[in-house]
């Protein structure tokens, strides 16, 4: 083991590694042991899904983090071990939308509701649960077109809002949502901005949010496996037309889902005829 950190260490020192904001860095490592020990924040190296004597470290980056080197060090029984990172910005595009003014400038009888449903949400994602409830790859919520991709920065009626935390699948009629994988439902609500909402803690610090449902299959506390149905898509929420917005948290940042998922889903052997809307 002390031979592959030696060499670990020379590889990440030649080299370094490429990250981008808004986006989460999963990194092999060769233990499963330690802690990363960044700046802000440490975070725990996690059992490698396919292989438990290797590690990963999942790093989250947020959106609004401009280009610049990380140097966490990676701390573990094996000795020290500074892991160069730097972090480059990505080409976001630019969204233009129409909604209904009160979803822009809500009126004042919503404002509590709406800090009320933001502390809540908070609250959720800083939450971390030990346990890892997946032990397969992720799959896509649904298969349909992305029509809006994650990152955009968003005018709506005119006013620069805010950025897309997640990515648009096209639903007109409504369509079954699947958990993306194994995990605990930990909100199901109807809410101002998101509408129908369903957040699943899938544990070590990721949680998967579905939004703008018209129907919930499914309760807070209840275990869901990879596939299964949780809801139906709809139109609720601030919305421009039927769609479902998918999005994942992890250690109580924003990440592009997809991004995530594809990293994460490299760790595993790939499946014969695997889909990423397939059970």
């Amino acid at each position: 083991m002390r031979f592959w950190f030696a060499f670990l260490t020379t590889i990440l020192s030649l080299w370094g590694i490429d990250g981008y904001n808004g986006k989460s860095l999963v990194l092999p490592l060769s233990s499963a042991s330690g802690m990363l020990v960044m700046s802000e924040r440490n975070i725990s190296i996690l059992p490698h899904p396919v292989d438990p004597t290797l590690g990963i470290a999942i790093i989250p980056t947020d959106y609004h983090t401009p280009p610049q080197e990380l140097k966490p060090k990676w701390i573990s029984d094996f000795g020290e071990l500074e892991i160069p990172i730097m972090i480059h910005s990505s080409d976001y595009p630019t969204e233009v939308l129409s909604v209904e003014s009160t979803k822009v400038t809500p009126p004042a009888e919503a404002l509590q509701r709406i800090a009320d449903e933001k502390a809540e949400a908070e609250a959720i994602y800083n939450t971390i649960t030990p346990k890892r409830y997946w032990t397969k790859p992720f799959i896509y919520p649904m298969e349909s077109n992305i029509t809006s991709q994650y990152g955009s920065s968003r005018t709506y009626n005119g006013v620069l809002k805010s950025y897309h935390g997640g990515v648009d699948f096209r639903a007109r009629t409504p369509m079954p949502i699947l958990a993306t994988n194994d995990g605990v439902v930990v909100l199901v609500k109807d809410r101002y901005y998101a509408g129908g909402t369903v957040i699943i803690d899938h544990g070590e610090g990721i949680y998967s949010c579905y939004f703008h449902m018209s129907q919930f299959d499914v309760k807070v506390g209840e275990p869901v496996l990879r596939g299964q149905t949780i809801g139906l898509s709809g139109a609720t929420g601030r919305i421009t037309g039927p769609h479902l917005h998918f999005g994942v948290m992890v250690l109580g940042f924003q990440t592009d889902p997809l991004d995530l998922i594809q990293q994460i889903n490299a760790l595993f052997p790939k499946e014969p005829n695997e889909t990423l809307t397939r059970r």
